[in-house]
């Protein structure tokens, strides 16, 4: 016959109180290098708007100058 352990309430607290601490303390490790991934990737956006906006002016100031030689 097949007898059956009770989990009591204590063991069960006291497993879920170290699961927690663990998953707490690895969230807490990451965190900081997903903060980081996001402040580099935020600069990479960034500058990457600055170039294509600045190759965009270019192309711009080209038929510009363009023009005006032809009016003199």
């Amino acid at each position: 016959m097949l007898t059956q352990n009770r989990v009591t309430r204590d063991e069960l607290e006291t497993k879920l109180t170290l699961f927690q601490n663990d998953i707490q303390g690895l969230v807490s490790d990451r965190s900081e290098q997903i903060r980081m991934i996001k402040v580099a990737s935020a600069i990479v956006a960034l500058l990457g708007a600055f170039l294509v906006g600045r190759r965009s002016g270019k192309k711009n100031r080209s038929v510009i100058e363009i023009l005006s030689s032809r009016g003199n």
